[in-house]
């Protein structure tokens, strides 16, 4: 109904952004609603059917595994395939390579996930788990996402007992470490 055609153009913009943040917004809740039944998940495999694209020959070599998990992780495997994605896809996003290392023990299997990128200023280390939350300014979805990658994986961390911290490395980059409990008391949160 408008005529003008930069009007046009512009509503046409902030709708476009708008169907976005509520398709996000759904996607969100439909990704932290966790109704799967807790199994063993191979992790080891979990991570190299994730990172097969990245390999060499085909890929480029831009992600590398050290470590592995000594046995089954009890958890619902397809919202920890999720998890673990959006940290790989964060990581090759503002980094050019990504590295990821297993550590295993009885009480806790921890994966740290490490990026080459330009790292967060200390005020937004946290604030980057914020559902929304995009460290890149620009609106563009190529560069900076919908901001809520971090926010899914750390529900979906805690909805499983554990932990999800990120912290800026000294050499530059960033680090996030998810600690998971192996012994899990109580059914991850539905």
């Amino acid at each position: 109904l408008l005529e003008d055609e930069a009007l046009q153009h512009k509503f046409g913009r902030d709708l476009d952004e708008l169907e976005l943040l509520v398709k996000g917004a759904l996607q969100c809740v439909k990704d932290t609603d966790i109704h799967e039944n807790i199994e063993p998940v191979n992790l080891n495999l979990l991570l190299e059917c994730l990172i097969e694209p990245y390999l060499l020959p085909h890929g480029n070599g831009r992600v590398t595994v050290t470590g592995r998990a000594s046995r089954p992780f009890s958890g619902k495997p397809l919202v920890l395939r999720r998890c673990m994605g959006n940290l790989i896809d964060n990581a090759l996003k503002y980094g050019t390579e990504a590295e990821i290392r297993i550590e295993d023990s009885s009480e806790r299997l921890r994966i740290r996930v490490l990026d080459n990128g330009p790292g967060l200023s200390d005020d937004l280390v946290e604030k980057v788990f914020d559902p929304f939350f995009r460290a890149e300014p620009s609106r563009n979805r190529e560069t900076g996402g919908s901001g809520l990658g971090l926010s899914i994986a750390r529900n979906i961390v805690m909805a499983h007992g554990g932990d999800i911290q990120l912290r800026n490395r000294p050499q530059g980059g960033l680090e996030i470490v998810v600690d998971l409990p192996r012994n899990l008391r109580k059914e991850p949160s539905q």
